[in-house]
């Protein structure tokens, strides 16, 4: 297959996974695995998919992002990202430093299992579609809630699991509003996002990867449709959480992990 072509399905699968509740990392396990393209070995073109998603972030929430800056009834909330945001940290950089991020990623059967892992907890958590009557905003939550959302960040690492509906559903259960857990989830997601990039970065350095102007124009076509396509499934999975609706993805993700388990298996004869 066409390498561009290759990149732009891979870029097409981070923008939409990154952030509906389905699995970027799984998914880009499972289409690498099956299209025999290891993007893990393309530190440059990892770094891009994930700045595209980034970019997306930014765009969609920049008012946002301004009045947490600049109004100081909002700017607790950089406060409790920050919080949020080191259990995610810690993870991230021992996987790196144990060298067990590339088991972790080795076989599609684990972004199988956790494909089932999410769509389970979608259904139990989105099962109700109304708030809990003393649910409260992303404001006034507690940096306890705030550790227990990046609890379930960390544990998104795990391919399969979904950063965005673990993070979601965990703000959901500790009495978050749906529409500020999402808000609070892709908050996360910048420093998130951004650090993995910055790690892959250091490791590019590290390992003295030279960039060819060959390489450049198709991971700048992956930037480009990761953050596009990244833009509209955000905005789409907004409109999807004002209904209370983020079980319906489930459907979706157990059949994932039925396919990937069976073609894995089927390879295997």
């Amino acid at each position: 297959m066409d390498e561009i072509l290759k990149i732009c399905i891979l870029a097409a699968a981070q923008g939409i996974a990154e952030f509906l509740p389905i699995s970027s990392s799984g998914h880009l396990l499972v289409l690498s695995n099956w299209f025999k393209f290891d993007v893990e070995e393309s530190m440059l073109l990892n770094i891009v998919l994930h700045a595209g998603t980034l970019l997306a972030i930014i765009v969609f929430y920049f008012k946002s992002l301004c009045r947490i800056v600049f109004d100081p009834l909002r700017r607790r909330l950089i406060g409790l990202v920050i919080v949020g945001s080191i259990p995610a940290g810690v993870v991230g950089i021992a996987l790196k430093k144990l060298h067990l991020a590339d088991k972790l990623f080795a076989s599609p059967y684990v972004a199988a299992l956790g494909f089932a892992f999410t769509g389970t907890m979608l259904v139990c958590v989105f099962r109700k579609k109304e708030d809990a009557p003393d649910a409260v905003t992303a404001e006034k939550m507690s940096f306890k809630q705030a550790v227990l959302i990046g609890l379930a960040q960390a544990l998104a690492i795990t391919p399969g699991i979904s950063r965005s509906g673990s993070t979601i559903s965990c703000g959901v259960m500790v009495k978050l509003r749906k529409a500020d857990a999402a808000v609070f989830s892709f908050l996360l997601a910048i420093p998130a996002i951004g650090g993995a990039a910055l790690l892959e970065v250091v490791d590019m350095f590290k390992n003295s990867d030279t960039i060819s102007g060959g390489e450049l124009l198709p991971v700048f076509i992956g930037f480009i449709v990761s953050a596009v396509v990244g833009y509209f499934s955000l905005a789409g999975l907004i409109k999807l959480l004002k209904k209370g609706r983020l079980d319906c993805f489930a459907y979706y993700l157990f059949a994932a992990a039925l396919i990937t388990a069976a073609v894995e298996t089927i390879k295997h004869f």
